[in-house]
């Protein structure tokens, strides 16, 4: 059975009529988003610089844009640059109340999956970056560089919306086949801020091509992003890796990102014969029941799902690494603006 949030997330995307009874609370939270904004203009609310400068990898519509492949990306190019990037996360779904540091030990309920993601998938390259999750971003800033005052840069996954912290560079992801969806603010639609919000960034990174109207103006900004991988890795053995052809059982894909689609679709371009497939919500904490009637079916699903079963994983489940592969004049321009040579 489907969840109140998988049905209006798929509704966002396609015309719906019965979307349009949610606009008077749409239209408030239209009302809730102007005053924050004048808010800030007029000073009434703060914003902080931190020591460091700051980027903002974050999104304008709800979840699934591929926010955090951009990120690991962009911390491998500073780390080539001999730069020493920090990373502060939302941590969203954790029970945290105050910044925490991210370990590779650390549990998903403290930190949160998309965090804890990026830790292990850097710490398999053997890069120690440091990493600190919570929901107050200025918080989480200062307390990632009180603890690591070498740090020369910081990444932000997610925040684009979190004007309480002032930024230098502003990147924002959009999936290039769902685009803004119905063209609604939240709950009639997908989209946090209005459209007109991509003139304002200092880069529009397009996931995947589009035939949409991305409503943006200056198209020496706007660059392109995608997927590879095609190596499967096993969840409890991960030295055990394997391509799509040597699966020969049935095979079930169990996940809880924010665009599954995209990610059913790009299984299927492996030539995977996907026999079922089940999903459940964004930032769904898996419990091993989820996956009691599938023992004798081989597993496949994200990275992000697969921190959350590491408790409880079989030999039987395996998860897909993918690597974002972005347009290099993106890191250039984000170079020229933060003056790094």
């Amino acid at each position: 059975m489907k969840s109140i949030h998988q049905i209006l997330n798929r509704q966002y995307y396609k015309k719906s009529s019965w979307i349009l009874f949610l606009l008077p609370l749409s239209f408030i939270y239209l009302l809730i988003i102007y005053f924050r904004i004048w808010a800030y203009k007029v000073n009434i609310l703060k914003s902080t610089k931190l020591n460091v400068p700051l980027v903002v990898i974050g999104n304008i519509t709800l979840g699934g844009t591929g926010k955090t492949p951009l990120v690991i990306w962009l911390l491998k190019k500073l780390i080539k640059l001999d730069m020493k990037p920090g990373l502060i996360c939302s941590g969203y779904n954790s029970k945290a109340t105050l910044p925490q540091e991210v370990f590779i030990n650390s549990k998903v309920t403290d930190v949160g999956d998309e965090a804890l993601m990026t830790k292990l998938n850097l710490n398999n390259e053997n890069l120690n970056i440091p990493i600190f999750g919570g929901r107050k971003k200025v918080k989480v800033g200062k307390a990632l560089l009180a603890s690591y005052p070498n740090i020369d840069i910081l990444i932000s996954d997610d925040g684009l919306q979190h004007y309480e912290l002032t930024r230098d560079f502003e990147i924002l992801v959009v999936d290039g086949d769902r685009g803004y969806g119905n063209g609604f603010l939240m709950p009639a639609g997908p989209l946090r801020e209005f459209p007109k919000r991509v003139n304002e960034v200092d880069a529009l990174v397009l996931n995947g091509s589009s035939k949409k109207s991305l409503f943006h103006t200056n198209k020496d900004s706007v660059f392109q992003m995608k997927y590879s991988g095609n190596i499967l890795v096993n969840c409890i053995h991960k030295d055990r890796t394997c391509g799509p052809d040597a699966f020969k059982r049935d095979i079930v894909v169990i996940t809880g990102i924010g665009n599954p689609d995209r990610f059913i679709r790009y299984l299927k371009t492996l030539n995977l014969r996907l026999n079922e497939i089940i999903i459940f919500d964004d930032h769904h904490l898996f419990t091993e029941s989820n996956f009691w009637d599938y023992d004798d079916m081989d597993i496949i699903m994200t990275e992000k799902d697969a921190v959350k079963c590491k408790s409880f994983a079989k030999e039987n489940f395996w998860y897909l690494p993918i690597h974002a592969v972005v347009d290099e004049k993106l890191f250039e321009k984000m170079k020229k603006k933060l003056r790094i040579n």
